[in-house]
């Protein structure tokens, strides 16, 4: 192994079986991280198969925290897998919402290399777990030797209750994927104009909200369809409501990482209606690299990643009228969508992860600098 290549072992805090955003991030991450030379090894719970090069740290265990369900690997026989990893030749462990219980606080607290944290979530109204818990978790924040935020908002909701130095490296995409021309999915119509949502059906991301804006539009453009990308507890709900309001839309489920470019080429107007807990907003970076049109809300993790950048309109939340005026406005003024498009293909190029990777190994030098002068 080259002197100048890393050893890296990233641990997952979620079901790595399980989609999810921080799971795609972790992987984009180790993808970056190879192609710039180290070697990456994944390790997280798994409730079934993993990808190549990812290792079990034993079972999940479904867990419903804020409103979503999340695959947690809190199964004590997961302990001596941890215990091996942990053994492994590693010089750098990094470790994804370390506060998450239970395998990363046993990674935490046995880490015998410098430890690197990446916190992700935010919570407008504070974290009631940080507040109740970090008594108990202090000790393991002592164990971190850099700690990551993906954002301003996200470091809002960490740092008062664990204090310390948090640098701010935002999630990141692999630009290319979503420029290289992809064949356009049968759920969308040549004839039709579509406007889409990828993500979770929960409550929090307001798709609800998002289905009666479409009632109002589809009255005065009968056209546009609505694409549906996702799947979760509201998957029903919002089926039916979309019926009751004779809502044009398809569910098409969950979407597979692989076709997530395809999607976002084909639509009109990308629509992320969430009522607040984004952290980031990696979905509206992913359709800016797609030359689309953005629509989103005006929640803090939103607004601090496109701002007044002109890459995307911003609505206020849990406002059915204002999504369908965004939403009449564009598909109208092919003006605002062309400068809108040309706006975000800047914002997205940003945080490409040939970049972001790069600052994340300079953090791990520091650690392990910082680490060789104690």
């Amino acid at each position: 192994m080259s002197s100048d290549q890393l050893r890296i072992a990233i641990v997952a805090p979620y079901d790595l079986s399980r989609p999810g955003g921080v799971n795609n991030q972790i992987r984009a991450q180790a993808r970056a991280l190879r192609r710039l030379g180290h070697s990456v090894r994944v390790f997280g719970p798994a409730s079934g198969p993993l990808e190549n090069g990812e290792i079990s740290l034993g079972r999940s265990v479904p867990v419903t925290m804020f409103g979503t369900e999340s695959g947690l690997g809190v199964d004590p026989r997961g302990i001596p897998a941890v215990r091996r990893m942990l053994r492994e030749p590693a010089d750098i462990l990094h470790v994804h919402e370390p506060f998450t219980p239970l395998m990363p606080w046993i990674a935490l607290a046995r880490a015998r290399v410098p430890v690197v944290c990446t916190f992700h979530v935010h919570r407008e109204q504070g974290h009631r777990v940080y507040a109740l818990a970090a008594w108990l978790l202090r000790p393991l924040a002592g164990k971190i030797d850099r700690r990551i935020a993906v954002s301003y908002a996200a470091r809002r909701t960490v740092e008062p209750h664990f204090p310390g130095a948090y640098q701010i490296v935002p999630n990141g995409i692999d630009v290319d994927r979503f420029t290289t021309p992809r064949g356009r999915p049968d759920v969308f119509e040549p004839a039709r104009r579509h406007v889409l949502y990828v993500g979770r059906l929960e409550p929090r991301k307001g798709v609800e909200f998002l289905v009666r804006a479409m009632a109002d539009v589809q009255r005065r453009f009968p056209d546009v369809r609505l694409i549906v990308g996702g799947d979760g507890p509201d998957a029903e709900h919002l089926a039916r409501l979309s019926g009751e309001l004779g809502v044009d839309a398809r569910f098409a489920g969950t979407i597979p990482d692989a076709d997530l470019p395809a999607f976002f080429q084909a639509a009109d107007i990308v629509c992320s209606p969430a009522l607040g807990g984004e952290s980031f907003g990696i979905v509206l970076l992913e359709a800016m690299a797609s030359s689309r049109p953005v629509i989103a809300s005006r929640i803090e993790g939103y607004e601090e990643l496109v701002g007044q950048r002109g890459c995307a309109r911003l609505v206020p939340p849990g406002n059915a009228a204002a999504l369908a005026s965004a939403i009449d406005t564009l598909l109208t003024d092919a003006g605002a969508r062309s400068e809108m498009v040309a706006a975000g293909n800047a914002v997205a190029r940003e945080y490409d992860w040939s970049a972001i990777g790069r600052r994340v190994i300079e953090i791990y030098q520091s650690a392990l600098a910082s680490n060789g002068n104690d």
